[in-house]
């Protein structure tokens, strides 16, 4: 046999055993039983907990709300924080230093009277106070004792005491000459109009989300979910399942298939030593929130994550609210004995270390002969740090000691930024986003740390009930549409972008996307959407 036919015979020989390979059905499940199991670890605060109830992706199926434009326009002659016009000084923005420095000195101004206020209902709340156990005392020296209505409640008369200690050190003056200055490159009038072009520029996003987690979904689907849903009574993680079952039928939010989860934190499951925390693992579905009928972004990520990775995946979950990276989730090279390393740190890393010790506990689908990869850390996390100037360089320890405490010095990392900055100009602004930045482009981190840029998906007009109702009046058409629209748009226990499903299904999709990314060796794509959003505006 010639050199040449022994090629073809070796060729023809290698495709015969691709070709028994490929119809072999005892082949193609050895050949999964080789892959190994994909481990995501994701941290976090409350943006990580998650607060999406299933009823409201019902907006997914409708076209984005709207406020119309005369809500930007009306203003009472003092600061009114129901009015989204007053709203404006938080995102004005202009080009230089020098004004925005402006913003921040009112926005420190407005908040030092909201802690009279606070003082002067709850007392000596700071926990300096706490800990050297002071007796909390209430604040009449100077602004009087706290007024309450006939059921006790004082709450109704915190808008106007703000408005009025505003109008007496002049500072609702200067904010609106502030907001009106032709420095301002983010009027409220500009604003508004931007909100109508948001869901243009995420098309493509929406689509592949609707298509993934609402796949034929009617508007009409949703009517007999919240009936269904009663009918069940009490629901927690013993019929966390069921439940799911029961969503899916209604209106296809799919169960994985590949994936399951392992959590702890404030998510629904048995509880921990450190009540009211709990601990629970199990197929991915929804109810892997605080409460077992919502969810965070561990759903919508692990969904779209199977889809586009081969294997079994497991989902590690350490979530609490409230937390702050300085504090609790402070890591080990950043301790001293007056910060020690945080307890949460040490908490989540305690659950991880006992899940990688026997991943099949946790997934049935491991198999130990393949072993498992650590494919990824999803830090979401931000909102207790606003005005820790450290932040950036803290994110960068806590990462490599995350990475040198799990043997993984490549490991990929994806950041979600805080959404709530709502506007493209003011993105990066704050301690926290423009801390992941930071990281992002740290020369010992770059090119394996990328950002998900929340922002374009935050429905910050769920938010705007009270502004349409301040600007057109309880009674008019206007309010009721907002009303009829944002009740059916914003879950029971909105805490954070509104608890809206919307949010939660891009944002997940997004890390999703984002981590297999830099899985597949690709560029984080922050880099390039940042050089776009901070170039100067003319």
């Amino acid at each position: 046999m010639t050199k040449s036919r022994n090629h073809h015979h070796a060729k023809f020989l290698l495709a015969y055993a691709a070709l028994l390979m490929a119809v072999s059905p005892l082949s193609l499940a050895e050949e999964a039983d080789r892959k190994k199991l994909k481990i995501v670890v994701l941290m976090g605060q409350s943006n990580m907990v998650g607060y999406a109830h299933p009823r409201t992706a019902w907006y997914l199926t409708q076209p984005m709300y709207v406020p119309p434009p005369k809500t930007a326009e009306v203003k009472s002659e003092g600061y009114n924080a129901g009015q989204f016009y007053w709203s404006g000084l938080s995102f004005a923005r202009g080009n230089s230093e020098e004004y925005n420095a402006r913003g921040k000195a009112l926005m420190a101004e407005r908040k030092e009277i909201i802690k009279l206020w606070r003082s002067r209902v709850y007392g000596n709340f700071s926990r300096a106070a706490k800990a050297s156990g002071k007796k909390n005392e209430w604040n009449t020296e100077e602004w009087g004792p706290a007024p309450v209505d006939e059921k006790g409640q004082f709450r109704p008369y915190m808008g106007k005491f703000l408005g009025e200690k505003l109008e007496e050190k002049k500072v609702s003056k200067r904010m609106e000459e502030y907001i009106e200055s032709p420095e301002n490159q983010l009027h409220p009038k500009v604003a508004i109009g931007l909100i109508a072009k948001r869901d243009e520029s995420i098309a493509d996003d929406i689509k592949r989300v609707r298509e993934i987690y609402l796949k034929d979904t009617t508007a009409e689907d949703f009517d007999g979910l919240d009936e269904a849903i009663r009918g069940m009574g009490r629901i927690n993680h013993e019929n966390r399942m069921a439940y799911a079952e029961l969503v899916r039928e209604h209106i296809n939010l799919p169960i994985a298939e590949r994936t399951h989860i392992s959590a702890i934190g404030a998510v629904a499951g048995e509880p921990t030593d450190n009540k009211p925390d709990g601990i629970t693992h199990g197929a991915l579905s929804v109810g892997y929130s605080k409460f077992a009928t919502n969810f965070g972004p561990e759903y919508s990520l692990g969904i779209s994550f199977e889809l586009m990775v081969d294997g079994p995946v497991l989902l590690i979950k350490c979530a609490w609210g409230g937390k702050s990276l300085r504090g609790d989730f402070r890591p080990p090279s950043l301790h001293t004995e007056e910060e020690p390393t945080g307890l949460f740190w040490k908490l989540a890393m305690a659950h991880i270390q006992s899940v990688l010790a026997d991943p099949g506990k946790y997934h049935p689908g491991y198999n130990p002969k393949a072993g498992y990869e650590l494919a990824g850390l999803v830090w979401f996390q931000g909102w207790n740090d606003k005005g820790n100037e450290e932040y950036g360089d803290q994110l960068v320890t806590f990462i490599k000691d995350f990475r040198k405490e799990l043997k993984a010095p490549e490991l990929p990392v994806v950041c979600g930024l805080l959404g709530h900055s709502s506007w493209e100009q003011t993105t990066f602004d704050g301690e926290v986003n423009s801390g992941m930045l930071h990281a992002a482009k740290h020369a010992d981190l770059k090119g394996t740390v990328d950002i998900v840029n929340t922002v374009k998906y935050y429905p910050i007009e769920l938010g705007f009930k009270d502004a349409v109702k301040e600007a057109h009046g309880e009674d008019s058409e206007e309010f009721k549409t907002a009303e009829q629209v944002l009740d059916r748009a914003v879950s029971k226990d909105p805490v954070h972008y509104h608890g809206s499903a919307k949010f939660w299904c891009l944002t997940g999709d997004a890390m999703a996307r984002s981590l297999t990314n830099l899985m597949d060796g690709g560029e984080p794509t922050i880099h390039g959407e940042a050089e776009v959003i901070l170039q100067p505006r003319q």
